[in-house]
């Protein structure tokens, strides 16, 4: 429909009440310039194939505060930093949430699309 909402609005809104906003900017990462500091989103993501990159990539933005906080769901690679017989931990961001082998041509073929400022 060409509906261009007002996110800004929306997530402040949004945080006004608590809440935490996930962006889905996938319909509009290929049309314009998308600054997440502006709007003060704490996670962003889009799918990389809107952006004419291959199938089976994207980006997830997330404010460095809220994935310190998290625990990752998968586990392996260079993602744990130390392991201890009752205990683990996770290496820094971003590696905290990389398990297992990265998608390094999709990657590759993401930025190659020239679309990322």
């Amino acid at each position: 429909m060409g509906t261009i909402n007002n996110v800004k609005k929306i997530i402040k809104v949004a945080h006004k009440k608590g809440a935490v906003v996930l962006v889905d900017a996938s319909q509009s990462i290929p049309h314009m310039r998308i600054d997440v500091q502006d709007l003060d989103v704490d996670f962003l993501v889009f799918s990389g194939h809107k952006m004419l990159a291959p199938l089976g990539v994207g980006v997830l933005y997330g404010k460095r505060e809220l994935l310190n906080n998290m625990t990752p769901f998968l586990m392996g690679g260079d993602m744990i930093e130390y392991v201890y017989e009752q205990d683990t931990t996770f290496a820094p961001l971003p590696n905290k949430f990389e398990a297992g082998t990265q998608n390094v041509e999709g990657v590759i073929g993401l930025r190659s699309s020239n679309r990322l400022y």
